[in-house]
């Protein structure tokens, strides 16, 4: 067997590995953990039982990880250097072999666009857009911004449903779905979600479950309004007229399509990409760009 490179995507709810076969790209082993790796919701301990994870796997099917040469990761939240540099460290730590660690976005930018002209939106836990010469909108995270991403948009359903237990928000069918996706016989026991640990990926992991009601829909229209009020500033600023679309929100029929009606005026692409596979087939590609 040829040497191997280990691929990982790390997204907010789940992360998706594979190992290919360096000099045939042929895929030799894929899985997934559902569990997430963004950096900026999860803390070095629960990355390392991700990783390792991995690692078990890899060592369940195969007697021995020396085959694997190369430890290519897209990593949510791998903007900030320090992180990025940190999560590298820890990979390295348990690898013990050459690391290469991009954000998702910086992925697929060097992925789909190289020198095009494009922007790359992001709408999955949390959301983003860059641009082909690396400008950047949105990525603030859950505290700040997101807009338009699983978090915020199932956090907004939350702050309705606690007005509805308060008496100033009508009832919605939605409620029940609440009630029943997290199991909670009380209201109250709702506020135990703040105290996960991963808080963050649990509240947006209710997004892949939500009904279309009333309210679903006036909160996804909400956010998409503000988030592509961003992505048009950007197209305008940097006169671009094509949009690549990614991420799980866009699995979202009815997400999808107000998202493109509100940059009706633009050429949208919705980008069906397996990342974790597409790191590995281009790793010598990313090998040689500065990162």
């Amino acid at each position: 067997m040829s040497k191997l490179v280990l691929s990982i995507d790390g997204g907010g709810t789940t992360t998706k590995f594979c190992l290919l076969e360096s000099q045939n790209n042929k895929i030799v082993y894929e899985s997934i953990v559902e569990y997430g790796l963004n950096l900026t919701a999860t803390t070095i301990k629960q990355q390392l039982i991700v990783l390792n994870e991995i690692k078990n796997r890899i060592n369940h099917f195969f007697e021995t990880q020396n085959d694997i040469s190369t430890v290519i990761c897209s990593v949510s939240g791998a903007g900030n250097e320090k992180r990025k540099k940190n999560f590298e460290n820890l990979v390295k730590a348990l690898f013990k072999v050459h690391v290469i660690v991009l954000s998702d976005i910086e992925a697929l930018r060097l992925l789909l666009l190289r020198e095009k002209p494009g922007i790359i939106v992001i709408c999955g836990t949390g959301s983003i857009a860059i641009s082909n010469r690396g400008t950047r909108v949105g990525g603030w995270g859950h505290l700040f911004g997101d807009e338009a991403g699983a978090f915020r948009i199932v956090l907004e359903i939350i702050e309705r449903y606690c007005d509805y237990i308060d008496g100033i928000h009508d009832y919605d069918p939605v409620f029940d779905s609440l009630k029943f996706f997290y199991g909670f016989s009380s209201p109250y026991e709702l506020t135990n979600l703040q105290l996960r640990k991963d808080f963050k990926s649990k509240i947006a992991s209710f997004a892949s479950s939500i009904p279309l009601t009333d309210l679903t829909k006036h909160v996804i229209e909400s956010q998409v309004n503000r988030f592509t009020l961003k992505v048009r500033q950007l197209a305008k600023k940097e006169n671009i007229k094509d949009i690549y679309l990614f991420g799980g929100m866009f699995k979202n029929e009815y997400f999808k399509n107000t998202f493109q009606q509100k940059l009706e005026d633009f050429n949208t692409e919705v980008v069906d990409k397996k990342l974790h596979v597409e790191l590995g087939l281009n790793v010598k590609f990313f090998a040689e760009e500065p990162h």
